[in-house]
């Protein structure tokens, strides 16, 4: 009787093993359903209505009860007519969402409703104890797919409250990312059929790379190190939350990209994959870093707001991408050159060769002197040539980063 038992054991536990694994899409599968959500008015005067939302979220965080309730703030314009909304997600780390409010708060203006969901363990759903945002990148693979699981769910369910309201169109949908919030909102693209055209702004693909290679994430990289993990097995972890596991080119025109050509924290390379994966579609190549950008916010905000509405309103505007917005490229890092020695040194672009910006002059500012730099990058971060300065022209090398 008991090696029959063993048998029967056996045999289940080899039909278990050959039962294919879920697929990746299981994770996000869910029918829409009508949301019991908290409604608070923060302000109904001038030319729209401004709303805190609160709902719990379809995850449960038993550990982080804080993390279990779900946050927007949403605008929505005193019109007299059905307007499409948009969900706009912000970026890693934030204490306040001050530049995504702006941004809502412009396409407002422009007719849309607009929404600014805070992501898990951030702002008020970050845990006692805890920096805004902590724990949601942290050195356990499995910690980040659950987390990134349930940012794509509570803001599906956001889209479940938004199209639940009179003043939206339901059919007109849109999602906006900024850096982290760009990769969620990858990932909301990828799964979410509802969401019908999106702009990302500083995102990438390939999350393994980016925590590899970003360095906002040197201490969680270490930790995965020191357990074990090497590059190609967290590739494997992060696989079923990948964006490019589920976009496969079916957007194309229907999505904007803006991202920096310096950019460290989402390397170019992962920006470029992400394009690739939405489909051919118009991307926006700043000379900046990951933080120049908000240098020209204003000229980036009306870029977003003329594409949303080219996508989403009726009768809307033809959109052209610029070639340009003025943005600066400050580069600031160690400068040596012969007459001067080294020293910590910030530069300012002033005229470039060409728009990749592989070589130009730039004005260049130390506690030391104040000079053009007259050169180029072989690689980055390095820039080299000749220093213009009160003294001799000398060679120089500048080691540094573009804001």
């Amino acid at each position: 009787m008991r090696m029959f038992c063993v048998l029967c054991c056996l045999l289940w536990a080899m039909q278990v093993a050959a039962q294919p694994a879920p697929e990746p899409e299981e994770w996000f599968r869910y029918s829409p359903q009508p949301v019991e959500a908290a409604v608070q008015t923060l302000s109904a005067a001038g030319e729209n209505t401004h709303l805190l939302v609160r709902f719990p979220s379809l995850v449960r965080t038993d550990e982080y009860p804080q993390n279990q309730t779900v946050y927007a703030e949403v605008f929505i314009p005193h019109a007299g007519q059905k307007m499409p909304a948009v969900v706009i997600l912000h970026s890693w780390g934030v204490q306040k969402p001050d530049i995504e409010l702006s941004l809502a708060r412009a396409l407002v203006r422009r007719g849309f409703v607009a929404a600014v969901m805070t992501l898990p363990y951030h702002i008020q759903r970050t845990p006692s104890g805890y920096l805004s945002g902590e724990l949601m990148i942290v050195p356990d693979p499995k910690q980040m797919r659950d987390t990134m699981r349930q940012a794509v769910l509570d803001a599906m369910r956001l889209i479940d409250w938004l199209q639940s309201q009179p003043q939206v169109a339901s059919d007109r949908v849109g999602v906006v990312g900024i850096s982290l919030g760009a990769i969620v909102s990858a990932l909301v693209l990828g799964v979410e059929t509802r969401v019908k055209a999106g702009a990302l702004i500083l995102g990438g693909a390939n999350l393994a790379h980016i925590l590899w290679r970003s360095p906002l994430t040197m201490n969680v990289r270490g930790e995965l190190r020191s357990k074990g993990f090497s590059y190609e097995q967290l590739r494997r972890e992060m696989e079923s939350v990948e964006p490019l596991t589920f976009l496969r080119g079916q957007y194309g025109e229907r999505v904007l990209m803006v991202n920096g050509r310096y950019d460290l924290v989402i390397p170019r390379e992962d920006a470029i994959a992400l394009r690739r994966a939405l489909g051919e579609g118009p991307v926006l190549w700043l000379n900046t870093g990951h933080y120049g950008p908000a240098l020209v916010r204003g000229a980036l905000f009306r870029v977003v707001e003329r594409f949303m509405v080219s996508q989403l309103q009726d009768g809307a505007e033809r959109f052209d991408l610029p070639v340009t917005l003025h943005e600066p490229t400050i580069r600031i890092g160690l400068l040596y050159s012969v007459e001067w020695g080294a020293r910590v040194s910030a530069a300012i672009d002033a005229w470039r060769w060409e728009r990749e910006g592989r070589a130009g002059v730039a004005l260049q500012a130390s506690p030391r002197n104040v000079s053009l730099l007259v050169g180029f990058r072989p690689i980055s971060p390095l820039h080299v040539g000749i220093e213009l300065s009160s003294r001799n022209p000398s060679a120089y090398i500048l080691f540094h980063f573009v804001l």
